[in-house]
């Protein structure tokens, strides 16, 4: 476990057009709080879009977005991901200005999202964490 609980900012744009690169944000986040760091993802941008409900649940993280393998298993998909984040204590928050550009009301997005901030929220807590990760 960390000496020092650090606090660790994901800025998350990646979303739906980059299935392959959605994963990983939720995977690390999942990781960092389990060894009891403060962890927090903003989504913005086409991240945006994997909180509006049912998107999430659709992307699996490869390279076609397929959510089958070879063998015909189902992988893990997006929500998957999020929803093991959300069980080891990582925070989601939107951008406002994203969730209103895209016309999106709090009854279009997902539970598990802690709150619509303003970008101006966003800055605040990014200038004052340990680390700042973009996906």
């Amino acid at each position: 476990m960390l000496e020092k609980e650090l606090k660790i900012v994901i800025l998350m744009t990646s979303g739906p057009k980059t299935p392959w690169r959605c994963a990983t944000p939720f995977y690390i986040a999942t990781l960092m709080a389990a060894q009891e760091a403060d962890v927090e993802i903003f989504f913005n941008m086409d991240g945006t879009n994997l909180i509006k409900k049912g998107v999430a649940e659709k992307i699996c993280p490869s390279l076609e977005g397929n959510c089958f393998s070879a063998n015909g298993q189902k992988p893990k998909t997006v929500y998957d991901f999020m929803k093991d984040a959300k069980l080891a204590g990582v925070k989601f928050y939107s951008c406002k200005q994203a969730v209103d550009s895209m016309g999106l009301t709090e009854e279009d997005l997902i539970p598990e999202l802690d709150g619509i901030v303003p970008a101006s929220e966003f800055a605040l807590r990014a200038m004052m964490a340990d680390k700042l990760i973009t996906f």
